[in-house]
């Protein structure tokens, strides 16, 4: 059993790997630098995003429980199953982006406003997706100061990185963007 408890935390981990070296990539096919962005934005969030996350993966490893506990099955199989449910997000999401996405907030009205796909039901399907990852792979390894962290580290630096994006989006979309936001909730479809 501590075999596939392990296996499985394995597999939690495994799940950050595509959309994480998915969502680095700095260049558009063919190798060339993408075109630099129109209105910047604040940069803090996601400085703070990336510092909950450097706590997260620590706490994850060192706090893990053990892999012979009575629920260390239960919990690796639905934390590993909502890490892959989350990556399916975050790479169906980013996909869904193409041209328009970018590690850091800007706009650029060359490349529209997305409201397909995962954007029909949320306007940051990404974050949604990447939160899914984290408390999945927390749950995988019971880990539960990697949970705290995601709930009180990583949840609320994804609301913030969210609301700075709106901000830039409100102002180079104006209108349409107004219309989007009261059609989809943030970042939990129905919900929030």
């Amino acid at each position: 059993m501590s075999t596939l408890v392990i296996l499985l935390r394995a597999v939690s981990l495994v799940a950050f790997a595509g959309p994480m070296s998915l969502l680095g990539i700095g260049r558009r096919a063919g190798g060339r630098r993408a075109r630099p962005r129109h209105g910047g934005g604040d940069q803090a969030p996601l400085v703070a995003n990336l510092a909950a996350f450097g706590l997260f993966f620590p706490s994850l490893l060192i706090f893990s429980g053990s892999s012979e506990a009575p629920m260390a099955l239960p919990l690796a199989l639905s934390g590993c199953l909502l890490a892959l449910a989350g990556a399916t997000i975050v790479l169906r999401s980013r996909a869904e982006l193409g041209a328009a996405w970018s590690l850091t907030p800007k706009t650029d009205p060359s490349t529209g406003l997305v409201t397909t796909g995962p954007y029909r039901l949320v306007r940051h399907p990404i974050y949604l997706g990447l939160t899914l990852l984290a408390v999945g792979a927390a749950l995988a390894f019971g880990s539960w100061p990697a949970f705290l962290i995601v709930l009180f580290g990583v949840g609320p630096t994804f609301a913030w990185r969210a609301r700075a994006e709106e901000k830039l989006l409100s102002r180079t979309f104006d209108g349409r963007y107004a219309i989007y936001r009261q059609k989809t909730k943030m970042i939990i479809p129905y919900l929030l």
